[in-house]
């Protein structure tokens, strides 16, 4: 009598991960980068420089035991400060454009 109640759920779980295992790769094609902006960039190295390593050392003090989360938060804070610091000046000095250079220009006939 239990597994005629339980059969239901199943299908409808099963049929629940089938749905969504569908849709999830749908998820991912997003659309691609825009183009590089210093302005963007340069909020990048902000962000790296002055948020990343607080917020990170406050996640892992939170979510992780009292003594060992502050330090890998602090460990993890620290590398992902240097990443973002770096994407952040790859991405100016890609974006950056002093003369209107590398614009776009449409021929006009």
């Amino acid at each position: 009598m239990a597994l005629r109640r339980l059969a239901p759920a199943v299908w409808l779980s099963a049929g629940s991960a089938l749905l969504l295992a569908l849709h999830v790769p749908s998820a991912g094609a997003a659309e691609p980068k825009a183009d590089p902006s210093f302005m963007h960039g340069a909020g990048q190295v902000v962000d790296g420089v002055l948020l990343e390593l607080p917020k990170t050392v406050l996640e892992g003090t939170l979510e992780g035991p009292p003594v060992v989360g502050t330090l890998v938060g602090a460990l993890a804070g620290v590398v992902r400060a240097a990443q973002k610091t770096a994407a952040g000046i790859a991405e100016m000095a890609e974006g950056f454009d002093p003369w209107g250079s590398k614009r776009k220009r449409h021929l006009v006939y």
